[in-house]
């Protein structure tokens, strides 16, 4: 079959091809106009380009309720009474951080003063024990020297003093009962 200008098949053919060119057109713009919340918006109300406000119930005036059922805030005392009330907590948290350095200040002071005390025992200990070690030296030292054996005769006067000086004599007193 020809495809020809002049024929029924031609014809059609070039009929539905234009029909499909508009038609196409047409939903493109049917689409986006569907679509589109502006148009949308300015076909419902009938105004354009004003955004839709929320209608409250014209039955209850805000300014009537609020009057009836609450006293107006005095802000300005508010903001006063706020304010104190920070000023003593303020006054509170300083006064105890001036506790805390205190007590700081004073353990610090307490522990210098302890351990001064703690440097100058230690000191004198270690002045006796050195004190002690000397004397022991010198003891050994004169314990050192040798002497010799000494006899000692039984018959000799000088020993019998010696022992007899040695000896410690009991001490006696006058009306004392035992002795």
């Amino acid at each position: 079959m020809k495809k020809g200008k002049g024929t029924f098949a031609g014809d059609t053919f070039e009929k539905l091809a234009e029909m499909g060119k508009s038609t196409v057109k047409k939903t493109g713009k049917s689409v986006s106009q569907t679509f589109d919340p502006s148009k949308l918006f300015e076909q419902t109300t009938g105004s354009s380009h004003e955004l839709p406000q929320k209608q409250e119930p014209q039955e209850k005036t805000p300014s009537s309720d609020k009057t009836k059922n609450h006293t107006p805030l005095d802000f300005a005392a508010l903001q006063k009474k706020y304010e104190e009330q920070d000023r003593e907590k303020m006054n509170k948290l300083r006064g105890h951080l001036f506790r805390l350095v205190k007590e700081g200040e004073q353990k610090v002071l307490e522990e210098k003063k302890k351990e001064e005390k703690e440097k100058v025992e230690r000191e004198m200990r270690e002045k006796e024990e050195k004190k002690k070690k000397d004397e022991e030296e010198k003891k050994r030292q004169q314990d050192e020297i040798p002497r010799g054996k000494q006899r000692i005769s039984i018959f000799s006067p000088k020993a019998a003093r010696k022992r007899a000086a040695n000896r410690q004599r009991t001490e006696i007193r006058p009306s004392t009962g035992k002795q």
